[in-house]
């Protein structure tokens, strides 16, 4: 494969485990219905087509797979579909807020509970908070169908 899986995302949080090129071999036999987005784009990368929303559902399927252990995803069409990195971002910089608090550590386990008001279809932020840190939420959506 032609990606450079080692190009570090630099904006990233240090624990991000997307601060890397997404490894589209890795991901792929995971989720082969991925494969039909990946293409090389002109600085020899492989990549998705962003503004695809079928192509970043797939990636977040990918992910959520291979990095989260969470074999079956899915939201309804016209749903929002954010990518995993930048959630994942947002969980860690909650952590490292929480660890003000908490002698510097990282607060862990069920007794950690979040809210997450407005939760979605995609209830990315407690599989995130929860695979990371092993966290709880409570999650509420004014729509029924999410």
């Amino acid at each position: 494969m032609k990606n450079k899986i080692n190009s570090e995302k630099t904006t990233l949080h240090p624990r991000n485990p997307h601060r890397f090129r997404y490894n589209f071999e890795k991901l792929i036999p995971n989720f082969p219905e991925l494969e039909q987005f990946v293409f090389t784009n002109e600085h020899n990368s492989e990549t998705i087509d962003f503004a695809n929303p079928d192509a970043v559902k797939a990636l977040n399927k990918a992910l959520l797979i291979s990095d989260y252990d969470i074999p079956h995803w899915d939201i309804p069409t016209h749903y929002l579909c954010p990518p995993i990195p930048g959630r994942a971002d947002y969980i860690h910089y909650l952590a490292d807020l929480l660890s003000n608090s908490n002698d510097g550590i990282i607060p862990d386990g069920e007794q950690v509970i979040g809210l997450d008001i407005g939760i979605g279809a995609n209830c990315i932020y407690p599989i995130i908070g929860n695979h990371a840190y092993n966290w709880s939420f409570v999650g509420t959506d004014i729509d029924e169908k999410a």
